[in-house]
């Protein structure tokens, strides 16, 4: 009798409390943050799943002086942004891909702007980034305090 409740237990380690039978780290998961909206501000992000780090992220192309006064005389123009997103992925074997849903939130309690993308985590590459471009009306730019990613990580 000892001897099959030995072998229960020892069984019972090997299939439920084994690394195989945990969480599997390549299954997507989702974050979300929200970052400062501004000229040149570049945002620490600290997402860490199994070997994938998403670092940070940089708002690039921010309007010029006269993309805003062209904003001035007609306040349908729009400029793209392009938010630039570091990652790092120690998976030497395996690629990993992330979907970065971005969202710029009005004060007027709808959207100012919005886009997604699904870019591939390059295996091994340490200190890669991945761009994002979003549309939006020039004259919302001044007026927009911050903005929201969704990011979605999966082992591909």
């Amino acid at each position: 009798m000892k001897r099959a409740a030995l072998a229960l237990a020892t069984l019972f380690v090997l299939v439920v409390l084994s690394p195989a039978a945990a969480a599997d780290p390549g299954e997507r998961k989702s974050y979300t943050k929200t970052f400062p909206f501004g000229p040149g501000k570049e945002s620490k992000v600290g997402i860490r799943q199994g070997p994938v780090t998403i670092e940070s992220v940089s708002i690039r192309n921010w309007p010029d002086a006269d993309d805003f006064a062209d904003a001035e005389n007609d306040a349908g123009e729009t400029h793209t942004m392009v938010l630039e997103f570091e990652y790092s992925n120690r998976d030497e074997a395996r690629d990993w891909k992330c979907r970065y849903s971005i969202t710029v939130p009005g004060k007027d309690g709808g959207l100012w702007a919005e886009n997604d993308r699904t870019a591939t985590l390059d295996a091994g590459k340490v200190h890669d980034t991945n761009k994002v471009f979003v549309r939006m009306k020039t004259r919302h730019f001044k007026r927009a305090s911050s903005y929201k990613v969704k990011f979605e990580i999966w082992r591909d």
